[in-house]
């Protein structure tokens, strides 16, 4: 358990470097955390999947990740990607993942994390910050309090499985 006390003053945000085992390490298990939660896909990630994470993230150059530590102890990730928007003609930032250690929620990470990647897009020049959360998604507030907004229209997430 992780001693809510210490949380504010300790958590360091890095950006991941994914060449470093213990970094691509927690992420892995960040990741796997939340594929295990309702909110994603309320199952453990394949083992396959595991296993080539980092190798496949580092083949896309616009991948960033930041990492959430108190101590060693791996509290959160952020996965993002740089796009471009052709109705700014500028790079925009996109919000893949965030996740929280389940044992950190409620503790303030995700507000720190999404105010890094704040800062961090706006040094990168870029003109918004995207993300996509589940109707249903308790994250959804944090992410209402950090003034993320839903499109007027609103905007729908659609997929197509090629597997």
């Amino acid at each position: 358990m992780i001693a809510e006390a210490d949380v504010a003053t300790d958590v360091k945000i890095l950006k991941a470097d994914l060449n470093n085992s213990k970094h691509a390490s927690d992420i892995v298990k960040i990741v796997d955390l939340f594929a295990r939660d309702p909110m994603g896909q309320d199952q453990a990630l394949d083992e396959e999947v595991r296993v080539d994470m980092i190798t496949e993230m580092k083949k896309v150059p616009t991948t960033m990740t930041y990492i959430a530590y108190a101590d060693e102890k791996a509290l959160g990730i952020v996965t993002c990607f740089v796009g471009f928007s052709t109705f700014t003609a500028s790079k925009v930032f996109k919000i893949h993942d965030v996740a929280v250690h389940p044992d950190a929620r409620g503790m303030g990470i995700g507000t720190m994390m999404l105010e890094n990647i704040e800062e961090e897009a706006k040094e990168m020049g870029c003109s918004k910050i995207t993300l996509e959360v589940r109707e249903d998604n308790p994250a959804r507030r944090l992410y209402e309090k950090q003034d993320f907004e839903y499109g007027d229209p609103k905007w729908y997430f659609m997929t197509k499985d090629l597997a």
